[in-house]
């Protein structure tokens, strides 16, 4: 075989590749853009599909009229992105980056094709244009990691509403602010008019860093506030209580929780025993169960440790509350079976206090082996810590109660992220991740009934 006879026959190959894309982005513009023009929409699609499609066929018999029906496609994706989009970064880069990829494979092989047809090759313009539209994509492509202005919102801003007196809020009491986890703070005294004025108040540091395991210790804590109290966490899980408005450390409770994953605690959980209990209004709703009274821990703080432990401390003096579990700490391992270390098995996400249980779930480790703890889901009585109830998702009977010896069914789905609760209908709502393993289901056991909702 000649050096001609073997760069003809890369050629041809090379345009086959090209002409297919060049065919299947066609018919996705051309069909996709004829739904859309019948719903009223751009005409652009439909008539750069058409031309598109005409480019393939061109290319595919290696004719230099396919690199220029596309150029011309080029031309005007550029002009009808500027009309359609303006200057804006991330609709200009999502209407141009493709077309540019195409457009600049097509400038590269333009010599070639004209050579194949014996004419000049025109090989600095063909280079110049695509090494251009190259460089045109690499900027884009380092501009995706550069920040860049909002959009606008069309029409005048909403007007700043004033929150009534009666209804200004006092505590952020829940990881989400309040057990729906709405995040909405009612307060007017920091607007979008004046936010760029704030400033530092004070700064604290817990003196909590990682241990080295390279396992990634992060702050990823959303603080609670009660008063003139600050209750947060550090990455193993050691709770403090500050004075909201000067900062000062008004106790410290040591866990010093440990992990071969992750090291990090995004939040605790803060009831009071003292505040009346808030009842469903839902008809059919379970009623929320009393709890003891006669204990020394009257408010309290727990945080759920990656090292399978659920704590309870005092949120007036940072003591273990010695009435929850034994000796303020319940065994989250307890039932799981065997290979529970992690990062099998961990809890990171803060617990949830719904009515009178506190509810934990897990972090299953994804894709490391088919055979893995389950994901059940318990409620603990808040003031005993004694086991209200427990989901097990792969298990017939989700409330089946596990008998001594037991233990709760292997690799079910689990609920690692924040919940919610709500207090009207006595409900918690659990995010459920799915069972190991994530991509491989072949040897996954059979999962039953997944309700996501379960009365406290």
């Amino acid at each position: 075989m000649t050096e001609s006879t073997r760069t003809h026959t890369v050629l041809k190959i090379w345009c086959f590749i090209l002409a297919l894309a060049l065919l299947v982005t066609g018919l996705f513009f051309t069909v996709g853009g004829a739904k859309l023009v019948t719903l009223g929409g751009s005409w652009y699609f439909v008539i750069s599909g058409v031309f598109t499609l005409a480019s393939a066929i061109f290319i595919f018999k290696k004719k230099t009229l396919g690199v220029w029906l596309f150029s011309l496609v080029f031309v005007g994706t550029i002009i009808w992105s500027l009309l359609d989009a303006g200057w804006e970064f991330w609709p200009l880069f999502s209407r141009l980056m493709f077309p540019a990829g195409l457009f600049a494979a097509l400038m590269f092989t333009l010599p070639a094709i004209r050579r194949y047809q014996f004419q000049s090759n025109a090989s600095l313009p063909a280079f110049g244009l695509g090494a251009l539209t190259v460089l045109g994509m690499l900027i884009g492509l380092y501009q995706m990691f550069q920040p860049h202005p909002t959009v606008a919102a069309s029409g005048q801003a909403l007007p700043l509403v004033p929150v009534q007196a009666d209804q200004q809020q006092s505590n952020w009491q829940h990881y989400g602010q309040d057990s729906g986890g709405s995040r909405f703070a009612a307060l007017d005294q920091i607007t979008r008019d004046n936010v760029h004025q704030l400033k530092e108040a004070w700064r604290f540091r817990t003196g909590d860093f990682t241990t080295g395991s390279g396992n990634g210790a992060e702050d990823q804590m959303t603080p609670l506030q009660v008063g003139n109290k600050i209750f947060l966490c550090t990455p193993h899980n050691n709770i403090f209580a500050l004075e909201a408005d000067s900062g000062k450390q008004l106790w410290k409770a040591e866990v010093n929780s440990k992990s071969d994953a992750w090291e990090r605690c995004r939040g605790v959980a803060y009831f009071d025993s003292t505040q009346a209990l808030t009842q469903p209004t839902l008809a059919s709703a379970t009623p929320v169960q009393a709890v003891a009274n006669n204990t020394a821990c009257l408010r309290r703080v727990y945080t759920n440790t990656p090292d399978g432990r659920l704590i309870a401390v005092n949120a007036d003096t940072g003591e273990r509350c010695k009435d929850f579990g034994v000796d303020g700490t319940i065994d989250l391992l307890k039932g799981l079976g065997e290979g529970t270390t992690a990062p099998r098995f961990e809890v990171t996400s803060a617990p949830t206090i719904a009515g009178t249980v506190i509810v934990v779930g897990s972090r299953i480790a994804d894709n490391l082996a088919a055979d893995m703890p389950g994901g059940v889901i318990r409620a603990y009585d808040v003031i005993t810590g004694q086991l209200r109830w427990a989901f097990d998702p792969r298990n017939p009977d989700p409330n089946y109660v596990l008998k001594e010896g037991e233990t709760y069914k292997r690799s079910s789905a689990n609920s690692w992220a924040a919940m919610s609760y709500d207090p009207k209908m006595n409900t918690v709502f659990m995010p459920m991740g799915s069972s190991s393993v994530d991509v491989w289901g072949g040897n996954r056991q059979p999962l039953g009934r997944q309700p996501s909702t379960f009365g406290s």
